[in-house]
């Protein structure tokens, strides 16, 4: 039995190693990347200080937005501790984009069950959701872990729609997260059919997974949740970064 076990491991890291290779590859060029960023940057001591006051043109907190622009490819970017939640993060861009009687479409279906209390389609409604400020909501489901592109560009046609959120990650749903190349080729599609959308991609739990990110492929802004060390204690920070 312990041959037969030890004999089994040993194939199983065997088929695996292929796979742990390019995982340890993408991490090494990730890596590179964010500390050629602190280098370009010009990254010093004096940045890692504390602050007082009302952040008014705080020096961290300016030099990390710029790393984090730097980074993901984008011209600006927000990385605040006031932004509370991941979904805290993706509320606040989408009350910033949007206006009473404007449309948004969903092209990856239903999103996190947090999100659809503030879009106004959850089970719980709320005064302050998107849907109580007139905003309307669509969606468009994947097929087979597909986009619907058809369909995504049927409705886009119309030029009625403000805004495309896409969910990079599965969430609590059993779909596969999408991959940097599929939102790729659908963005391309969506530009096809309408130039003006504003593309947004919520990419929670997808950033450095692959060597590209959203911006670089064509998303107007992209959202994110991150958990770094800075200041010698452990803090979170919720991003928006746009082209």
């Amino acid at each position: 039995m312990e041959k037969d076990l030890k004999k089994l491991v040993t194939q199983v890291e065997d088929e695996l190693e292929p796979i742990f290779k390019d995982i340890n590859k993408i991490c090494y060029k990730n890596s590179k990347k964010v500390l050629e960023a602190f280098q370009e940057c010009n990254l010093q001591e004096a940045h890692l200080n504390s602050s007082t006051g009302y952040g008014i043109d705080e020096p961290g907190r300016d030099k990390i937005e710029e790393i984090y622009s730097h980074i993901f490819k984008a011209e600006d970017s927000l990385v605040r501790t006031q932004l509370i939640s991941g979904t805290h993060a993706l509320s606040v861009t989408l009350f910033g984009l949007l206006r009473p009687g404007d449309t948004m479409i969903s092209i990856t279906g239903e999103p996190y069950d947090t999100l659809q209390t503030v879009i106004g389609i959850g089970k719980e409604q709320s005064e302050s959701s998107l849907k109580a400020f007139g905003i309307k909501y669509e969606q468009i489901d994947l097929v087979n872990n597909e986009f619907d592109v058809s369909s995504i560009q049927k409705r886009l046609e119309k030029k009625d729609v403000k805004l495309v959120e896409i969910q990079r990650s599965r969430g609590y749903s059993t779909r596969k997260s999408l991959t940097i190349e599929k939102i790729e080729e659908v963005i391309k599609q969506i530009r096809e059919v309408n130039k003006e959308v504003i593309i947004m991609v919520d990419n929670c739990y997808g950033e450095f997974v692959q060597e590209k990110e959203p911006i670089e492929v064509g998303a107007d802004i992209a959202v994110r949740l991150t958990n770094e060390k800075l200041r010698s204690r452990n803090c979170n920070f919720r991003c928006l970064y746009s082209r």
